[in-house]
């Protein structure tokens, strides 16, 4: 690790300030014999040490904040500062002081030296305490811990000369160090005998910040403690994999708190020839080849850090999760399917967070009054160049991220906010329907959000038509129909959206608390080219109305089509025929036109 090797040269360093720290007190004591020069050089010498031990401690502060290039930089400009410190150093004057068991030196040397170790070690805590989120914690933390005990040594000698623990405590602050940070011990997993999650996190750090190649071979296991019943443990399973590649000298192997074991090397080839051979060894298990994933992914560098490959890896896992028992090779297209959703995923955070969500309504004609008396409200997202970002690109990345749960409470707001602040209702919108997501629908406190948001904008209740699907309703029946009852209690109203799409059901429409069933687009378009689509759809429409439920044809976008659904009995018409979903402003203006 490269912090590793940062660490090694300040304990080196530190190793020769101590051993001249001893150095100096046993010319001091034999000084009759030496040279003054020699005697001199010494001396100087090691407060010298202490100078680069100070600024070797300073720059062990960032190791971990600035990039391997970076560091590098920053280390060889102190190294220069070092220089030409310890160059004024070695031409000013210093002194001995003995009086019996007391031996120190002083001079303008000693103050310089004391002058300038002081700066570095606040511009270290100063350091260590702005860059702390930036840091690993425990190092941080032992660094402080150094720092004070070095500060305290000091102050200590310097007035009481005879208690020489400037080099004492240096030598303790590494110590500590060691302890809490740097041993190596803290980067293996002691049961298996390979390295940590923690020492992969950092190891693919490093690797990134240096741009090497490599491949990464992650076998991940559901549910490992399954094997139980085969007699064998996860760890027992994971010792025998690290067996197997024990030979593959260019492998690193890693256990991973979230998926199992991860194989790095620079090698491809010997990635999969390690996971062949481990799937081989383990055929006959038959729980290990239904439970166990091994994704080898060669092109890395295609994520620019080990956020990007860690959330990749965890798509592949979501994605192709049936891709158990065999060796499953990452593509090209894979990796650009998954760079498209997580832009997404970003395009629809950034979205909500610059509040650039809008609402589209699409007019629904009511024929027996004759008029527009309600709209669907339709979710947008405006990109920052201005143009919109197709639903069927955003709405199942949304869904599958959990994403939709917010852009649905924010479309209910926007509508709430529109009921309020716009003549909409005078225009005669009896109501406008909100489509209610799976996720929202799985929530206990759906009801207490839609209250809650009603209220903020004071707003009648009976404004709002909450539109569930059948999906939703089969998901989390039971929370669901909780929810349903409380807010219908409250004033609000609902509708089967989408019926006729997929596995319908005809006791959603018994057993659900609706008040209309809206027509899918693609059973409205079947009415007109299929007898049996016709029939169901009579059906429908006959048994809704039995109920006193009013139904909504979607998808009309011809006379022909409005004619047949209004012979047919169908209340509300929506559509392109009469409008295709419009921005609020333009909603409005739409009614104003029509009103009459």
């Amino acid at each position: 690790m490269y912090s590793e090797k940062v660490f090694f040269r300040t304990l080196c360093i530190m190793i020769i300030s101590v051993l001249l720290d001893i150095s100096s007190i046993v010319a001091i004591y034999y000084r009759q014999s030496l040279p003054d020069a020699l005697l001199t050089f010494v001396c100087k010498t090691y407060i010298v040490s202490l100078v680069w031990a100070a600024y070797s401690a300073f720059g062990y502060v960032f190791s971990d904040i600035y990039t391997q290039e970076r560091h590098r930089k920053f280390t060889w400009i102190l190294a220069v500062l070092a220089l030409g410190t310890s160059s004024v150093t070695y031409f000013l004057p210093i002194y001995i002081y003995e009086d019996g068991s007391n031996v120190y030196t002083y001079g303008a040397a000693t103050i310089w030296v004391y002058f300038l170790v002081g700066i570095s070690i606040i511009a270290t805590l100063v350091s260590t305490c702005v860059f702390r989120k930036k840091q690993n914690r425990r190092r941080g933390f032992a660094i402080i811990i150094w720092m004070v005990i070095w500060i305290i040594s000091a102050l200590i000698q310097f007035f009481n000369k005879e208690i020489l623990l400037v080099g004492f405590a240096s030598s303790i602050g590494v110590l500590i160090l060691f302890a809490i940070m740097e041993n190596p011990e803290s980067n293996l997993d002691r049961r298996l005998g390979c390295f940590n999650s923690y020492a992969l996190t950092i190891y693919l750090k490093q690797l990134y910040e240096s741009k090497k190649k490599f491949s990464i071979l992650e076998i991940s296991f559901e549910d490992l403690n399954h094997m139980e019943e085969q007699s064998m443990d996860d760890y027992e399973i994971m010792k025998q994999i690290l067996h197997l590649i024990a030979p593959y000298r260019d492998i690193l192997a890693f256990k991973n708190n979230i998926a199992g074991l991860v194989l790095i090397s620079e090698k491809p080839e010997c990635l999969q020839q390690a996971g062949e051979k481990i799937l081989a060894r383990f055929a006959d298990l038959d729980i290990f080849q239904k439970e166990t994933m091994f994704i080898l992914v060669t092109r890395t560098d295609c994520f620019e850090n080990m956020d990007g490959l860690y959330r990749f890896l965890s798509f592949v896992r979501t994605e192709y999760s049936n891709e158990t028992g065999c060796l499953f090779h990452v593509d090209d297209t894979m990796i650009t399917e998954y760079k498209e959703q997580h832009w997404i995923r970003q395009e629809i955070s950034a979205a909500l967070t610059e509040d650039r969500v809008e609402v589209f309504l699409q007019p629904i004609y009511s024929n027996h009054s004759l008029q527009f008396t309600s709209a669907e409200a339709l979710v947008r997202i405006r990109k920052k160049d201005g143009e919109l970002l197709a639903p069927g690109l955003f709405i199942p990345v949304a869904e599958d991220s959990g994403q939709i749960l917010e852009l649905g409470e924010r479309v209910l707001e926007k509508v709430c906010q529109f009921l309020k602040e716009s003549d909409a209702v005078k225009l005669g919108i009896h109501y406008i329907e909100v489509n209610l997501s799976v996720i929202q629908c799985e929530k206990k406190d759906l009801a207490e959000r839609m209250i809650r948001m009603v209220e903020k904008y004071g707003i009648d209740p009976g404004l709002i038509n909450l539109e569930v699907t059948e999906t939703a309703s089969v998901s989390a029946r039971a929370i669901l129909l909780e929810n349903m009852k409380r807010l219908i209690d409250y004033g609000f109203t609902f509708s089967l959206d989408d019926f006729g799409k997929g596995h319908s059901n005809l006791m959603y429409v018994v057993e659900m608390p609706v008040s209309i069933v809206k027509l899918d687009y693609d059973l409205s378009k079947a009415f007109f080219t299929s007898e049996k689509a016709k029939n169901v759809v009579r059906a429908v429409i006959g048994m809704s109305h039995g109920m006193d439920l009013k139904i909504v044809s979607e998808g009309i976008e011809t006379q022909e089509e409005i004619d047949a659904m209004r012979e047919e009995g169908s209340d509300y018409i929506q559509g392109y025929y009469y409008s295709k979903p419009l921005p609020m402003e333009e909603f409005l203006g739409f009614l104003q036109k029509n009103r009459m």
